[in-house]
C-alpha cells in the first residue's frame, strides 16, 4: 500500500480533494488511524475535519505479533468509525439531506399518493423497483407524522415526467420502516398519460441561497424554466405568496454560471420527505427571465432529463408486465 510520508508530518493539503478518494491513510497525532487510505472525501466538513485532526501520514507503529497488529487495526477502524459519526452528528439537517440526495441517486422520481380524487395527495419518492413491486418512502403529513397505510388499500397515484403527466392505480403490499420509512406498491396495468406542462423539469441535487427576505441556504431539489422544488430547514418557515431570490450556480457544458432568480412562493409542501423529517419543501415560480437566465436554465435542464426519464421507463415497463 502506497504511503505518503512528509519530514514535518504536516498534509500534502492539495491531495485531499473533496469527491476523491483518499491517496493516502490519515493517522492522528499519536498514530492512531483517523481515515484508511482510499476513504472518499464526501464533504467539504469531512476534508476540514482531515485537515484539522490528521497530522501525519503513514503509521508510525512499529513491529510486533500478527495478534497485536489485528488489534491495532481493530482498533484504528473503531476509532474512525467514531470520527465519521461525530462528523456526521455535527451536521445540519441540510447538509444530511444534500449528502443523502448527492451520494446516493439525487434524481429519485417524485410521485404524489391519495385514497381518492378528493383526498390531498401526498408527495413521496421512488426508490427502487423490487419484484412486481415499486418501493417509494412513506408519505408524511405537514407535520412530519407518518400517514397510516393498509395493506391491500387502493391509492391514486401520478407523476410529471418532463411535459407529461401520469396517473396510475397502487395497492399497497407492505410498509417497511428500516432504514427508513417506505412502502412497497404493486401497479395495475393501466396508465393515463397526458401532455400538461410546457417546460420540461428535472431532477438535480444543487446547493445554493434563498433570499426570502433574510438569506438562508437551500438545498434545490428539483428545477425548470418556470420554477423549482427546493428544502431548508423547518425552523425557517416560508410564506406562501412571499417574494423570494434563489442565487446558485449552475454548471452548463463545463462552464460556471452564477444565477440570481427572482421568484414568488407558490407551495408549502412541509416535510414531505420521510427520510429527512427536519426539511421543509417549497415551490417556487420564477418571474419572467432574461433571455441569457433562459438559455442556461434550458442548457441545465436538458442535461439532467435523460437518468430521470430512464427512472420512469422503468417503472412503466414494469407495470406493462403485471397483471390484472
Amino acid at each position: 500500500m502506497n504511503r505518503d510520508h512528509t519530514k514535518s508530518g504536516t498534509l500534502d493539503e492539495s491531495r485531499i480533494v473533496v469527491g476523491k478518494p483518499l491517496p493516502f491513510a490519515i493517522y492522528t497525532a499519536d498514530g492512531k488511524l483517523l481515515l484508511a487510505e482510499g476513504r472518499m472525501v464526501e464533504s467539504e466538513r469531512l476534508r476540514e475535519m482531515i485537515l484539522r485532526s490528521g497530522h501525519r501520514t503513514g503509521s508510525s507503529s512499529g513491529g510486533g505479533s500478527d495478534a497485536q497488529e489485528a488489534a491495532r487495526t481493530r482498533a484504528a477502524r473503531e476509532q474512525a468509525a467514531r470520527a465519521e459519526e461525530e462528523l456526521v452528528a455535527r451536521e445540519s439537517p441540510l447538509e444530511r439531506l444534500q449528502k443523502d440526495y448527492a451520494n446516493g441517486d439525487a434524481r429519485y422520481l417524485s410521485i404524489s399518493m391519495a385514497k381518492s380524487e378528493t383526498d390531498k395527495a401526498l408527495p413521496v419518492q421512488l426508490m427502487g423497483v423490487h419484484s412486481q413491486s415499486i418501493i417509494v418512502t412513506a408519505p408524511v403529513h405537514s407535520d412530519g407524522s407518518l400517514v397510516p397505510i393498509l395493506a391491500g388499500q387502493a391509492w391514486i397515484c401520478r407523476t410529471f415526467q418532463m411535459t407529461s403527466a401520469f396517473r396510475f392505480t397502487a395497492v399497497a403490499m407492505k410498509v417497511a420502516f428500516e432504514p427508513f420509512p417506505h412502502v412497497y406498491l404493486k401497479l395495475k396495468k393501466e396508465v393515463e398519460h397526458r401532455r400538461v406542462r410546457g417546460a420540461p423539469r428535472a431532477k438535480v441535487a444543487l446547493k445554493g441561497e434563498l433570499v426570502a427576505p433574510q438569506a438562508m441556504p437551500c438545498f434545490v431539489a428539483d428545477l425548470s424554466t418556470s420554477g423549482a422544488r427546493l428544502a431548508i430547514d423547518t425552523g425557517l418557515a416560508l410564506t406562501k405568496g412571499g417574494p423570494a431570490k434563489l442565487n446558485a450556480t449552475l454548471e452548463v457544458l463545463g462552464a460556471q454560471y452564477p444565477m440570481a432568480l427572482e421568484a414568488t412562493i407558490v407551495n408549502v409542501l412541509g416535510p414531505s420527505d420521510a427520510r429527512h423529517p427536519e426539511c421543509a419543501f417549497y415551490g417556487l415560480k420564477f418571474a419572467p427571465l432574461s433571455e441569457r437566465d433562459g438559455l442556461i436554465l434550458h442548457g441545465y435542464v436538458g442535461d439532467h432529463l435523460v437518468s430521470e426519464f430512464h427512472a420512469l421507463w422503468q417503472m412503466l415497463r414494469l407495470a406493462s408486465r403485471f397483471e390484472e
